[in-house]
């Protein structure tokens, strides 16, 4: 069944590359600073996103953010009920990080992920150098600091 899954994320992912570059509108929005920063540290390494997509379809937010050389996606399951303090775990939380390929990572922790801040505009979610495992247990990354995405 995990071998399953696995494969439904990655293609689910690779589905939605292509669906998000073929947008109708190809000017990229620039960050905006009133969001907050979006810069984290992933393995070690400061990278700082210029551009964001987010959508918020039911139950369920997802958020896109890049540059030119990686990206982030970040999808919360459960969305009516995350409220600040809410701790994300690998039960309504994963993060795709993608430079080369994509590694679809659960955090291995249930502390080291939760949210911070949420309004109307935006979420602020905190990284307490979290890891971040695929479902097979090969890959893994781990994340430190926090990020302000915006919730249109």
């Amino acid at each position: 069944m995990k071998k399953y899954l696995y494969l439904f994320f990655v293609a689910l992912f690779a589905t939605m590359s292509l669906t998000l570059t073929s947008c109708g509108d190809d000017d990229d929005e620039p960050n905006d600073p009133t969001t907050g920063k979006m810069e984290l540290t992933i393995d070690g390494k400061k990278h700082v996103f210029t551009n964001t997509m987010s959508n918020v379809s039911g139950n369920e937010y997802s958020c896109l953010v890049y540059n030119n050389d990686n990206q982030l996606n970040f999808s919360i399951y459960g969305w009516n009920d995350v409220e600040k303090g809410t701790a994300l775990t690998d039960e309504n939380f994963t993060l795709t990080w993608s430079t080369d390929n994509a590694i679809i990572g659960m955090p291995t922790s249930n502390t080291a992920v939760k949210v911070t801040a949420k309004d109307s505009k935006n979420v602020t979610i905190s990284f307490n150098n979290a890891k971040f495992e695929d479902m097979r247990g090969y890959e893994s990354f781990t994340v430190d600091g926090a990020i302000t995405l915006p919730l249109k």
